[in-house]
């Protein structure tokens, strides 16, 4: 299937807001509340991964479920009840507060984004994909909006200048070895499963130029966790013990090696080489935030880009979307 412009299924959420069921977090399996969270599987989500298989979630009481699909769908089924958590980026979740349906973010994984865009070894620059077929995830996703802002940078219009391919992520990236697309969205840690492929990074923002560049600062948190509205409203003992146990985790993974960090979550990630794995923990690991905190500076440079971007229309407030009240928390 192949995408020109930006789109979104705000549609869809609102319906599925609409036949909102059950809470995702409030049946009880051996005596522990079930959570069920959309999940997205990369290792800048490996907090949450470890919060499972270290045991902090039970510690908590708590029998977490990860359901997939994540991303802008898993938000969809977070609205709808089928889950009480989604893992996302921020750019949906804007679009939809934009319209009117409320989530609530209660912890963040990174500082910042970790993305880039590899390439075909003809393409020199983002100025060289005018023309070309390209991966950038889902529209209206965080990496879409991203590509579309590099994009723009190179002076080339998103809508015209290129086409979007939609598949999955390892799809796109076969599909770049076999000469289908000429360039894709990836996350950066990634690159260490590429194999010795022949490709050149056009873009990456763990490097602080390509960063500023792109997203105009390095505070640019991340990887969150949401809830909704309501959720946060009825079910705060979930909410903080859910955030109790990442931020355990996130201080087992700073006193932890690459290879452990990477053993530990190895379940959720049979598919890749333990050692690889390790490859990958290792470009994350000053990226990730042990405090999970997420300033109102930081929150307002991810609004301020999707404001000039024209994914949202009006500015939306710190207090209207982000609670630390559950991080502020953790210690007491």
């Amino acid at each position: 299937m192949i995408h020109k412009g930006l789109k979104w299924g705000v549609s869809l959420i609102l319906a599925a807001s609409l036949m909102c069921g059950c809470s995702g977090g409030d049946e009880k399996t051996d005596g522990k509340i079930t959570v069920k969270i959309s999940a997205i599987n990369g290792v800048s989500w490996a907090p949450l991964f470890i919060a499972d298989s270290e045991g902090f979630f039970a510690g908590q009481g708590l029998a977490v479920e990860f359901l997939t699909p994540g991303g802008p769908r898993g938000f969809q089924a977070m609205h709808a009840g089928e889950c009480a958590f989604s893992m996302l980026s921020q750019e949906p979740l804007l679009i939809a507060q934009d319209q009117g349906i409320e989530s609530i973010i209660v912890a963040t994984m990174l500082k910042s984004r970790v993305y880039g865009i590899i390439a075909a070894p003809e393409i020199k620059s983002p100025a060289d994909l005018k023309g070309a077929v390209m991966y950038a995830s889902d529209p209206g996703s965080a990496p879409y909006t991203f590509t579309c802002n590099v994009l723009r940078e190179a002076g080339l219009d998103p809508a015209k200048d290129v086409t979007f391919m939609q598949m999955n992520a390892d799809a796109a990236i076969m599909a770049l070895q076999n000469g289908e697309v000429k360039a894709c969205f990836i996350n950066m840690f990634k690159v260490p499963e590429l194999k010795g492929m022949t490709i050149n990074i056009l873009v990456d923002a763990t490097r602080k130029d390509d960063c500023l560049k792109y997203l105009g600062t390095i505070e640019f948190p991340a990887e969150m966790l949401c809830t909704t509205a309501d959720f946060a409203k009825n079910n705060p003992e979930v909410c903080q013990k859910v955030v109790n146990a990442l931020m355990d985790a996130q201080k087992w993974v700073q006193a932890h090696t690459d290879l452990e960090v990477a053993t530990a979550m190895s379940k959720n990630f049979s598919a890749i080489d333990v050692n690889i794995l390790a490859k990958e923990v290792a470009i994350m690991r000053d990226i990730y935030k042990p405090d999970c905190y997420i300033t109102e500076e930081g929150e307002n440079n991810v609004v301020n880009m999707c404001l000039s971007t024209g994914l949202i229309k009006k500015h939306i407030p710190y207090s209207k979307i982000v609670d630390m009240s559950f991080v502020n928390n953790y210690s007491k």
